[in-house]
């Protein structure tokens, strides 16, 4: 345990803040051949020669912080790593572009929680004429596991703990955390032939706007909970999510918003062995309760309450 936190692997010791992550990642590539050579081949499609350095941190004269650049007899790579569902910004990676010598082959790469359907409509294909790509954490996750297909001992070893790291890194959600997020379903939107309620009930998903305002959460809530008709519903364990551009393909009778939104996987129901009313007006409200409160409190309001007397006085969303 390192301060009340669990530690699975050595990369643990570092933690699970972005750099943290960029820093493990750049040391497994620097500690496992066999980890290197797939992912330069799934980067470049082609043959690259034999490593000469990786670079952490490594500034420019562009005065920025590249996270990690690799350097081949042939090639020269820069990625640029983002936790969560954050693409780079064409200002950004046009601030590298001029670290690339000619006659190598020089790639701009993304790696960010994004699925490569979204990347590819956000991310620019190229800047200042150097190809710029992406590619998934799941994508890395992905390599990892190939190269573990071969090498010796200790590079495995290496390789078994990288991955199991970024197995905890890949989603957003803070999984040791009991904070559910309670939100209030209420009818059928104009134009809609499904309410949210049945969206929930029919398909086992949930959703809301995503990088819109509104006040929603920025990052996915390792639980949550519905209330209608005046009362605590169920509890669910949010399992996946996903970031959409339209939400019709899932949901058809929902017609195309053309807005971006997340959708939640739900998990099983959990519904407490007694009623759990409202107890206040709450109208539309969202907010944060710990879920053993939402669970054995008689009433939303004293588990909002009593969570708020946990906090010392302050609800604040969990970081």
């Amino acid at each position: 345990m390192l301060s009340g936190r669990r530690i699975e692997t050595a990369f643990d010791l570092l933690g699970r803040k972005e750099n943290d992550v960029t820093f493990s990642m750049g040391w497994a590539l620097a500690a496992s051949p066999r980890f290197l050579s797939r992912f330069l081949r799934e980067v470049f499609a082609s043959e690259v020669g034999a490593p000469v350095g990786i670079s952490l941190q490594a500034s420019g004269a562009d005065h920025g912080y590249t996270d990690i650049e690799v350097s081949t007899e042939n090639a020269h790579l820069i990625v640029e790593a983002k936790r969560g569902w954050v693409l780079p910004t064409e200002k950004q990676l046009s601030r590298y572009a001029g670290r690339f010598t000619a006659g190598l082959q020089g790639r701009l790469l993304a790696v960010t929680e994004c699925s490569p359907v979204y990347a590819s409509l956000h991310l620019s294909k190229s800047v200042r004429d150097v190809k710029v790509q992406h590619r998934s954490w799941q994508q890395v996750e992905t390599d990892v596991a190939n190269a573990l297909a071969g090498g010796g001992t200790h590079e495995k070893r290496l390789l078994r703990d990288f991955r199991r790291y970024l197995r905890g890194v890949m989603t957003m959600q803070d999984v040791t955390s009991n904070w559910t997020y309670v939100v209030s379903v209420g009818g059928t939107p104009a134009g809609w032939d499904i309410s949210f309620r049945d969206v929930i009930l029919k398909y086992g998903k949930y959703f809301h706007a995503y990088g819109r305002g509104g006040g929603w959460p920025k990052t996915p809530p390792t639980y949550i909970a519905f209330r209608w008709d005046g009362r605590l519903r169920q509890i669910h364990h949010v399992d996946t999510y996903e970031i959409v551009e339209d939400l019709h393909p899932l949901f058809p009778e929902i017609p195309s918003t053309g807005h971006t939104d997340i959708v939640y996987t739900l998990g099983p129901p959990m519904v407490p062995d007694h009623v759990v009313v409202n107890g206040a007006n709450y109208r539309a409200s969202r907010f944060w309760v710990a879920l053993d409160l939402l669970l054995t409190c008689s009433t939303i309001k004293e588990a909002h309450e009593r969570t708020k007397l946990r906090q010392h006085g302050t609800l604040a969303e969990p970081a």
